[in-house]
C-alpha cells in the first residue's frame, strides 16, 4: 500500500469549500506582499506560500513558484532555504505521482546535494528516485538504485543512505513476500534510531510501514511490540518538534489502527474495540475519508472475528466503493472472505478474478531472486562492518577458480584463432582475426565480471561468516547459508559450462546427423529445458500448423533441442509480461521451428548484430549475450539455419530452419 499517494485524491474530493476558499485568501495575501520584502523574510513568505498552495489543483503553478524560490535562494547565498526549496519540489511532485517528472526532478536535485555535500537530502533524492521507478512499475530499475544506494553509503559510511535503501527494499518486498519486507524496515528503523539529525517524521513512516507488513504476515506478537515502540516514538516528537496538531493526528489515527489489528489477531477483542473507538474520535477531528475507510476495514475485520457476519457485511459494503483506488490488499482479501460468508459467490468470483488480472507482473521469479542476491549482499556488508572479518581460504580458493576459469577461456580462443590463421596466409585476414580475438577478450572480461559478481560476493561474504569463531548461527541460517552458497556456485559453474559451449560454437565442424526424429518431439522437449512452461510472467503456447510436427527429420536430436531451447530462453527473458508462441511450419525439404514473443522487439539494424558474441540490446536484462550467438552455430552446422523475421512488429520473431 502506498501510504501518503492516495491522500491527495481523497482530499482534493472532501475538503470543504470554505476551507479551500480561505487558502486562496491567504495565498493571494502572500503573493501581494512578496514583491516588497527581502532577504529571508521573502525567502520565509516563498516557504509559506507553497505550504498554503502545495495541495491546489493546480500544479504546475506550485512548481513555478518553487523554481522561483530556489532561483532567488541561490541569488541570496542562502544554502539552507535553497535546500527546503529544491527538497519541497520533490515533496510536491510526489504527491501527484507523476513518476516520470519525478525521476528526472529527483536525479538533478541529487546531484546538486551531492555538489553541496548536503548529504542527508542527497540520499532522500535517491530515495525518491528509486521510489517513483517502483511505483511506476519498474522493479528491476528500482532494485539497482536502491543498490547502488546501499553500495555508495557503506563506502561513505553513511547510517541515513544505508537506512534508505533498506526501506525501498522493504517496499518492493512488500508486492511478494512480507516476511522479508517486515525484516528491511526493522533494520531501516535500526539505523535510523542512531541518527541525532533524523526527524521523527521518518521513524514514524518506517513503524507504519513495519508494522502493515508484520500484520500481513500474521506475527501479531511482534506487531504489537513495534506498536508500543511506535506509540513511544509518537510521544517524543510531539514534545521534541514542532509538528502541526492535525499533522500528529494522523499518525495517532495509523497507530491506533494496528495496533487494533494485531489484538484482532490475537483475539483480545475487548482490547481491539478501544483501539478502533480511539480511530473513531480521531476521524471526527481530522474529516478524512481514507482514514475513515481504514477503520471501517478493521471493523469489518473486528465484526468477523466476534462471529458477527451482518455487521462484517455491512462494514464491507460501505469501503468497498474505496477499494478501486487504494493498493492495500488486505482490504480485498477480507471483502472476498465475507462475500463467501453471507453466499454472495458471484461477487466473490468477480473480486478474486479482478485482484488475480491486477497484480503486477513485472514481480516475476527473476526479479524476486535479483531481490533476495540485493538482500543477501546487504546483509553481509552489514555483517562485515560489525565484525571486521579477514579473508578465509574460501575466498582464495574462488578468486583460483575465477582465474583458471579466465585462463581456459582466452587458451581456447587463443587456439581458436591459431586454427583460423593457419588456414589463410593473407596477412590482412590474419590481423583483423588478432583484432577480433583482442576484442572477444575485452568484452568477456567485461561481460564475466558484470556476471560473476553477485555469486562471487555471496560466496565471499558468508566464506567469511562460517568460518568467525565469534558469530554462531542458528539451523535455519546455516541451512539458508548452505542454499545460497550452493545456488552461486552452481551460477558460476554455469556459467564456465556456458564459456566452454561458446567455444565449441566457434567451430566449423558440422555436426553428425543420425537421428531420425520427428519435430513435435524436438519442440516439446525444447520446451521443457528451457523451463519456460513454468515461467509466472508470460503465456506459452505450441503451434502445429500444416501437422508439420508429424514429419520426420534426419538429424542431431540433442543439439537441435539445444539451439531450439536457447530461442525460448531468450524469448522468455526479454517478455517482461506478455505471450510466447512455438509455431511448426514444413515446407518442401525443411521444417521452420517459429519463436514469436512479444517482448521489447529487436530494431531492423540490429538484425546482424544481435547474432555477434556478447552483444545485449538492452542493459537492464541479465546475461552473457552469447545464446544466440551458439543457437545459430548449432543450425548451421546442422546444415540449417537461424534467421530474424524483420517484418515482425509485435515483438521478436526468430525462426529457426532445419533440412529433412
Amino acid at each position: 500500500m502506498k501510504r501518503p499517494l492516495i491522500f491527495l485524491i481523497f482530499l482534493l474530493t472532501a475538503t470543504p469549500l470554505l476551507a479551500i476558499s480561505q487558502l486562496h485568501q491567504k495565498a493571494d495575501s502572500i503573493k501581494k506582499i512578496l514583491p516588497n520584502l527581502t532577504g529571508e523574510r521573502k525567502l520565509k513568505a516563498y516557504e509559506d506560500l507553497v505550504n498554503e498552495t502545495e495541495w491546489n489543483l493546480d500544479t504546475k503553478s506550485v512548481l513555478n513558484i518553487c523554481d522561483e524560490w530556489i532561483q532567488y535562494a541561490g541569488k541570496e547565498g542562502n544554502l539552507k532555504f535553497e535546500e527546503a526549496a529544491r527538497t519541497k519540489k520533490l515533496t510536491v511532485i510526489y504527491n501527484t505521482e507523476n513518476w516520470l517528472l519525478l525521476v528526472d526532478e529527483a536525479q538533478k536535485q541529487k546531484a546538486w546535494m551531492e555538489q553541496h555535500k548536503l548529504w542527508n537530502s542527497f540520499y532522500k533524492s535517491w530515495r525518491d528516485m528509486a521510489e517513483s521507478y517502483s511505483y511506476s512499475g519498474r522493479p528491476q530499475t528500482a532494485l539497482r538504485e536502491a543498490q547502488k544506494m546501499m553500495e555508495h553509503a557503506q563506502e561513505n559510511d553513511n547510517d541515513l543512505g544505508r537506512a534508505l535503501a533498506y526501506q525501498q527494499m522493504g517496499i518492493i518486498y512488500d508486492n511478494i513476500d512480507s516476511k522479508e519486507s517486515a525484516k528491511a524496515f526493522e533494520r531501516s528503523i535500526s539505523l535510523l534510531k542512531n541518527i541525532p539529525e533524523i526527524s521523527g517524521n521518518e521513524l514514524l513512516s518506517g513503524y507504519f510501514y513495519l508494522c502493515q507488513a508484520l500484520d500481513q504476515i500474521g506475527d501479531y506478537d511482534h506487531e504489537l511490540t513495534a506498536c508500543a515502540q511506535w506509540r513511544d516514538q509518537l510521544r517524543k516528537t510531539e514534545q521534541t518538534e514542532k509538528v502541526e496538531k492535525g499533522r500528529m493526528d494522523v499518525h495517532y489515527l495509523e497507530y491506533h489502527l494496528w495496533n487494533a489489528s494485531a489484538l484482532i489477531g490475537l483475539n483480545r477483542l475487548d482490547e481491539a474495540e478501544a483501539e478502533l473507538q480511539q480511530c473513531e474520535q480521531f476521524n471526527q477531528t481530522i474529516q478524512d475519508p481514507y482514514l475513515v475507510y481504514q477503520t471501517q476495514v478493521h471493523r469489518a475485520s473486528h465484526a468477523l472475528k466476534q462471529g458477527n457476519l451482518k455487521a462484517a457485511e455491512s462494514y464491507s459494503d460501505r469501503f468497498a466503493p474505496m477499494m478501486d483506488i487504494d493498493l492495500w490488499p488486505f482490504a480485498k482479501r477480507l471483502r472476498g472472505e465475507i462475500l463467501l460468508k453471507a453466499g454472495r459467490n458471484r461477487e466473490a468470483a468477480l473480486l478474486y478474478q479482478k485482484m488475480y488480472q491486477q497484480k503486477d507482473s513485472t514481480f516475476s521469479k527473476d526479479v524476486r531472486m535479483q531481490l533476495d542476491e540485493f538482500n543477501t549482499l546487504f546483509q553481509v556488508n552489514e555483517l562485515r562492518m560489525k565484525s571486521q572479518l579477514e579473508r578465509s581460504r574460501f575466498t582464495i580458493i574462488i578468486v583460483v577458480l575465477i582465474v583458471v576459469a579466465l585462463l581456459i577461456f582466452i587458451l581456447l580462443r587463443h587456439r581458436a584463432a591459431n586454427r583460423l590463421r593457419q588456414k589463410n596466409e593473407e596477412l590482412t585476414i590474419a590481423n583483423i582475426r588478432a583484432e577480433e580475438s583482442s576484442r572477444m577478450k575485452t568484452n568477456f572480461i567485461q561481460q564475466i565480471s558484470h556476471e560473476i559478481r553477485t555469486p562471487l560476493n555471496i560466496l565471499n561474504g558468508f566464506t567469511q561468516v562460517i568460518t568467525d569463531p565469534d558469530i554462531e548461527l542458528q539451523n535455519e541460517e546455516k541451512a539458508d547459508i548452505q542454499q545460497r552458497i550452493s545456488e552461486s556456485t552452481e551460477r558460476i559453474t554455469g556459467l564456465i559450462n556456458k564459456m566452454l559451449e561458446l567455444s565449441d560454437a566457434s567451430s566449423q565442424t558440422v555436426i553428425e546427423r543420425s537421428d531420425e526424429t520427428s519435430a513435435v518431439i524436438i519442440a516439446t522437449q525444447a520446451a521443457s529445458d528451457s523451463g519456460i512452461q513454468q515461467a509466472q510472467h508470460i503465456t506459452f503456447s505450441l503451434h502445429d500448423n500444416q501437422k508439420a510436427g508429424d514429419i520426420v527429420l534426419r538429424t542431431n536430436q540433442q543439439y537441435a533441442v539445444r539451439a531450439l531451447s536457447l530461442l525460448l530462453d531468450n524469448a522468455g527473458k526479454f517478455t517482461e509480461s506478455g505471450e510466447v508462441r512455438l509455431c511448426l511450419e514444413s515446407a518442401t525439404d525443411s521444417v521452420a521451428f517459429i519463436v514469436e514473443d512479444t517482448g521489447i522487439g529487436i530494431p531492423p539494424d540490429k538484425a546482424d548484430a544481435i547474432f555477434e558474441e556478447f552483444v545485449q540490446l538492452d542493459d537492464y536484462y541479465d546475461g552473457t549475450g552469447i545464446g544466440l550467438t551458439i543457437a545459430r552455430s548449432i543450425a548451421r552446422r546442422l546444415q540449417g539455419d537461424i534467421t530474424l523475421d524483420t517484418s515482425y512488429a509485435d515483438g521478436a520473431r526468430f525462426i529457426m530452419t532445419l533440412p529433412l
